[in-house]
């Protein structure tokens, strides 16, 4: 993985799974799934529809069959940083993109931007089929009732740990004690890592100032203290907890689980109550759209069942769609996210956001956040 002092840095890691896998492959982990699933009720929409994202968000096998059924041409571009969605969509060169994806922190910025079209929610039938909490939230829908977006995935960082060589860490502060002295890794995802930090120290992430910046420091260096590598990517953290040559990390994705799992390993996550950030991601349609009835139909495909499916299945992140999490047959996939109390579980754990780009007076900025890691790399 490449140095990158962006918004993206903190996904890049993730995406690099995702590069890897074919639709072919999509498809054969999607067959033994779907069970009694029927075909899903989609709005009208044919022709080309143009999609900008990151490699693998284009859900090529999942909705192959779609694709065939009604006409639908899927030209997919793929994006390298956040930063290239806003500059394509912005240029030229965007005219004619249909879809794209958001973490939802980009929402207000990029409706100031003018990124996005806007939609009803009788146009995509199966918002409904969502949490509450994803059909209201206002990362995704305007106070005049709009949408700007259609949440599809969401996570949480977790912390690894090799259930074996180690009893479950019971805070994100437990890492820094001698008990892990040389036998934790870091990963590379700034972003992530001081969001979790911080909600550690119980600072505000957007309104954050130099002073508590420092504080955060402090707390990461204390980590890095006791670590014995930080690890280019999650796969490279994977790695690392399936050899044993560490036996926890800061901070994890429970898809580690399951790649541990599949090599006879047992790694396990825990979610430390003194550090929760939550990640969701969302479609949208971009201002520039010039197939409005493929864009809508591609919207609300990625709310059914089958798509729903795969994101559990083969992104390893969670389901936005209650049913759905009730369809997951793999016990190592459905152990991931607690599905039956998310309700609960948001209400307790409200979304973080980034600081500005532009700081005024004490108040850090993004740019600070990824200096200050720099500078934790290098002490």
């Amino acid at each position: 993985m490449s140095e990158n002092v962006n918004l993206s840095v903190r996904w890049m890691t993730r995406r690099d799974f995702l590069r890897g896998m074919s639709a072919a492959a999509a498809s054969a982990a999607l067959a033994g799934t779907l069970g009694g699933c029927g075909k899903p009720s989609v709005p009208k929409g044919t022709g080309q529809l143009d999609f900008l994202s990151w490699e693998g968000y284009d859900m090529l096998g999942a909705t192959e069959q779609w694709r065939k059924d009604n006409n639908i041409d899927l030209k997919s571009a793929y994006i390298g940083s956040s930063e290239d969605t806003v500059a394509k969509v912005l240029s030229p060169a965007g005219k004619g993109v249909d879809v794209i994806t958001y973490f939802y922190a980009y929402s207000k910025p990029w409706s100031a931007l003018d990124l996005f079209e806007t939609f009803k929610a009788d146009e995509v039938p199966n918002l409904k089929r969502m949490y509450p909490y994803f059909q209201e939230g206002e990362y995704w829908r305007l106070p005049d009732k709009a949408y700007i977006g259609v949440p599809f995935t969401w996570l949480t960082y977790v912390c690894n740990y090799r259930a074996d060589l180690t009893e479950p860490p019971q805070s994100w502060e437990e890492l820094t004690t001698d008990k892990f002295k040389g036998k934790l890794a870091i990963v590379e995802d700034p972003a992530a890592n001081i969001l979790v930090a911080s909600t550690v120290l119980g600072i505000p992430t957007d309104t954050m100032t130099k002073a508590q910046l420092g504080e955060v420091k402090k707390f990461l260096l204390a980590l890095k203290a006791n670590a014995k590598t930080i690890a280019a990517s999650y796969g490279d953290l994977s790695n690392l907890l399936i050899s044993g040559e560490v036996v926890a990390d800061f901070v994890g994705w429970a898809a580690l689980d399951v790649w541990a799992a599949n090599e006879g390993i047992q790694v396990t996550s825990v979610l430390p109550t003194d550090g929760v950030v939550i990640s969701i991601d969302a479609y949208a349609m971009a201002k520039t759209v010039d197939n409005r009835d493929a864009a809508l139909a591609w919207l609300n495909l990625m709310l059914t069942d089958e798509v729903q499916l795969a994101v559990a299945n083969e992104l390893l992140t969670a389901t936005v769609c209650p049913e759905t999490a009730k369809l997951i047959t793999d016990p190592n996939v459905k152990k991931l996210y607690d599905y039956d109390n998310f309700n609960a579980f948001i209400e307790k754990y409200p979304l973080h956001l980034f600081p500005p780009t532009e700081g005024t007076g004490d108040q850090v900025t993004y740019g600070d956040w990824m200096k200050t890691w720099e500078e934790v790399k290098a002490e």
